[in-house]
């Protein structure tokens, strides 16, 4: 109790105060003020002088005077640092109510408690204290931890990049921004000068995939942030993969060739080609990363093929095994759809080719067997229509749908998957299939018009038939061919 009010007499007692800062700061080589005001209440009092002192290590050193009659002076450490800011005070006025300094170009040693005292009379003696602080804005650098990075098969971690927050006052904080997983280790310094160094490395397993990514250090300093970065460079063994075989080299295709890629950082020095328990084929030409076959595809190019890709790091394989089919595939990509195709404008000309004949004003058409079932036509067939881009058949429908494009292009349009409605219902008889007495009747009736033995009067329905004739060397149709009718209105 007796230090507290001892401590308020001199602060200010009797009325009399020294009025300063709680406390200042500033950063090194920049400049501050310490403010020290003299409150002069009753009963008034006569200042005769002003003393500036740091306190080191409990002892007060004289740093600037201010005397009414014999002016201002700085002691010789602080002469070119340190000024009075009133301007009354330099021109050794009586006034000295306001003794404020300016510090300039601040020191590390700068940083201390100061004591603005006041010698008055007949009061006596008042001061007060400010602490200043010194701050040191911290140097950040960052760099890759070794010069030379690079991915191993033991997938050990080890640092790849070091963050330094060298030389702060206070230590700065440092944090790591980046996509890469990883680690982080962060180690602190004590300076000598009572700075602080802040170094963080992080960790991680190099790989191909960490290649070229960018880690960023963030240094946090009072309400300053301070980045860095860098980006990885991971040197790794080719990644190899053989691509040029699509599954469908059939023989005496033209222009097949293998593509080795690699991925390698530092890039491929050296290309290899082999063929696995085989010699490579007289028609193989390498050039470098590319193996060309010259001339049509033959059974002779079919193995495995291996490509080994080299770099400064190591040696990788990519293979591929080919196979050589017997004939050109007759289906189709949709991408592709210029390799094969029937154009069913063919099938209209073989329809156009029958012979019609008038039976009491219906349609007769007659289409000769061999133009229709010639070996030419007996095939798998792919049938292209404009309106079902990369639609294909296997096979064609049966044998109405020869001259029905209709059928061929639409055939969702019918509730039957391969058959338009037919009325009355197709008729598959034997080899004479009007022998009923009304078919021959209306043979009869028509042996007027038409006296050639390969036709047959139509049934009074309103539709055309379409019989395939006799021909020579055969003594029946051929097995399921009978009878067609076609309606009237769907016949071209």
């Amino acid at each position: 109790l007796f230090s507290l009010v001892f401590s308020f007499f001199r602060a200010g007692g009797n009325g009399q105060t020294v009025e300063m800062d709680d406390g200042k700061s500033g950063y090194l080589g920049s400049k501050v003020d310490l403010r020290c005001r003299f409150i002069n209440s009753s009963p008034p009092v006569k200042i005769s002088q002003v003393t500036w002192q740091k306190l080191v290590n409990g002892t007060k050193q004289n740093m600037a005077i201010a005397n009414p009659s014999l002016g201002v002076s700085v002691a010789p450490p602080y002469k070119d640092r340190v000024t009075f800011k009133n301007a009354a005070v330099r021109r050794r006025t009586p006034t000295l109510e306001d003794t404020t300094i300016t510090f300039s170009s601040l020191r590390l040693a700068d940083e201390a408690t100061y004591i603005c005292e006041y010698t008055t009379f007949p009061a006596g003696n008042r001061e007060n204290k400010v602490n200043l602080t010194v701050y040191v804005r911290p140097t950040t650098q960052m760099s890759l931890s070794t010069p030379t990075l690079v991915a191993r098969a033991s997938n050990l971690k080890t640092p790849v990049a070091t963050c330094i927050s060298a030389n702060g006052k206070p230590p700065g904080v440092i944090r790591w921004e980046t996509r890469v997983p990883g680690e982080v280790t962060t180690r602190e310094y004590r300076n000598s000068d009572g700075t602080f160094t802040i170094q963080s490395d992080y960790i991680l397993v190099p790989s191909r995939e960490t290649h070229k990514e960018t880690l960023t250090c963030v240094t946090s300093y009072n309400d300053e942030l301070f980045t860095d970065s860098v980006t990885l460079d991971i040197q790794y063994e080719p990644d190899v993969l053989v691509d040029g075989y699509d599954g469908n080299w059939y023989l005496n295709r033209e222009n097949v060739q293998l593509s080795c890629q690699a991925d390698a950082n530092p890039a491929v020095s050296l290309y290899q080609w082999k063929l696995i328990n085989g010699s490579m084929p007289s028609s193989a030409e390498i050039r470098d990363n590319i193996l060309i076959f010259k001339g049509p595809v033959t059974y002779d190019l079919q193995g495995t093929y291996v490509c080994d890709a080299t770099n400064s790091i190591g040696t990788r394989s990519g293979f591929v095994e080919v196979s050589v089919i017997g004939k050109r595939p007759l289906y189709v990509r949709s991408q592709e759809p210029e390799l094969i195709s029937i154009d069913v404008r063919l099938l209209f000309r073989q329809a156009r080719r029958a012979r019609f004949k008038r039976f009491n004003g219906q349609s007769s058409a007659i289409i000769p067997f061999s133009s229709i079932a010639a070996p030419k036509f007996q095939m798998t067939a792919l049938l292209t229509c404009p309106q079902h881009s990369g639609r294909f058949y296997e096979e064609l429908p049966n044998t109405a749908d020869y001259v029905s494009y209709r059928l061929a292009c639409n055939k969702e349009d019918y509730p039957e998957p391969y058959s338009p409605p037919i009325n009355p219902a197709v008729s598959f008889l034997p080899q004479h299939p009007y022998h009923s007495p009304q078919a021959t009747t209306t043979t009869g009736s028509s042996s007027s018009t038409s006296s050639s033995k390969n036709t047959f009067s139509p049934p009074s329905h309103s539709s055309a038939i379409f019989k395939y004739p006799s021909v020579p060397g055969l003594s029946s149709p051929p097995p399921g061919v009978g009878a067609y009718t076609f309606p009237k209105e769907q016949y071209v």
